[in-house]
């Protein structure tokens, strides 16, 4: 009876320690699906860009009014000639009647920009200068006649606007701007005005229009200026032509101008 008890006995403590084991095991497996590993981190998203450039065509459309005033000619009585002008005398007056236009242009733009937030930019736009022509309107009986160039001018102006974006149509992004215009003369050609300067000065200029971006960078955009400077030009001669040439005499032109800026082109993020 001793003898079979041994191997019962042994039996029985293999049966235990594999129950012990395989509890063991279920527990430790058990544990792991209970607490699964920490997922590995997801990548931070990319940030969006902060700076833009946008290049394009540009067509500024002329709307203004000026006033025209000069010293009196004096004239004197030449024998066999008649009445030649010698030069001018007197405070300046106006020149009632008479007017002036600036010939519209088509150009190339450039703009700038910088993004502070998702929706808010500020922005600097230029374009390549281009000759404007001044020609006086209204009829007169003595020179300068209507149609006639009083001069030639060669203006800069840098619209300084800061930007809201609307960011709530995804790809489509309108916006609406306001801002500064700083203008000056880069040249003044002479016409029937001669020794012309015009002063800088500063403006005031609104903006509408929209990016459309096709991917995180690249997009194209349309956009929408008007401008409100005031600006003054002063001469100091006027030229009548053979046989008589130029004489001496101060003008001013003092112009409202106004006109409307449309471009549109190709706009870069980064």
């Amino acid at each position: 009876m001793t003898g079979r008890g041994k191997p019962t006995t042994i039996v029985k403590a293999f049966v235990a320690n594999f129950l012990i084991f395989v509890l063991s095991v279920g527990a430790v497996l058990a544990a792991d699906l209970t607490n699964p590993p920490p997922a590995p981190p997801s990548p931070a998203p990319e940030a969006a860009p902060h700076w833009y450039v946008k290049l394009g065509a540009l067509g500024a459309l002329d709307q203004s009014w000026s006033s025209l005033f000069a010293q009196q000619v004096v004239e004197v009585l030449v024998p066999g000639v008649g009445l030649v002008p010698v030069g001018g005398a007197g405070p300046q007056v106006s020149l009632v009647g008479r007017g002036a236009t600036y010939s519209s242009i088509f150009s190339v733009t450039f703009v700038g920009g910088y993004f502070f937030t998702p929706n808010w930019s500020l922005e600097v736009a230029g374009a390549v200068p281009l000759w404007l022509n001044i020609k006086i309107t209204g009829f007169s009986a003595t020179p300068p006649f209507s149609g006639a160039s009083l001069s030639k001018l060669l203006p800069g102006a840098v619209p300084i606007t800061g930007v809201y974006h609307f960011t709530q149509l995804g790809a489509l992004q309108p916006y609406l701007g306001a801002g500064i215009v700083p203008s000056f003369q880069f040249a003044v050609e002479d016409g029937f005005n001669t020794g012309g300067f015009f002063a800088p000065t500063v403006g005031l200029v609104a903006q509408a229009g929209s990016d459309y971006m096709f991917n995180r960078n690249w997009g194209v955009f349309l956009d929408v200026k008007k401008l409100f400077i005031w600006s003054t030009g002063k001469s100091t001669g006027l030229d009548f032509g053979p046989p008589i040439g130029t004489i001496s005499a101060a003008a001013t032109i003092k112009t409202t101008f106004q006109p409307w800026l449309f471009s549109t082109g190709v706009t870069y993020r980064f």
